[in-house]
């Protein structure tokens, strides 16, 4: 499920993707796996946030 979610942030072009999931999706792997397999693909990576995160943006 979270790459499905991850697919449609990125697929639909979202600034954000807000989670709780700290463990799999807002790990700091994710995030830097996701960045550069669309960097290659040539899309846009959302900032994938926690909710105390958003509140610093």
């Amino acid at each position: 499920m979270d790459a499905f979610h991850l697919a449609t942030a990125v697929w639909h072009k979202t600034d954000y993707l807000l989670t709780w999931n700290c463990r799999h999706i807002a790990s700091g792997r994710v995030r830097k796996i996701l960045a550069e397999v669309n960097l290659q693909l040539q899309m846009k990576t959302p900032v994938i946030c926690t909710p105390e995160e958003l509140m610093e943006v």
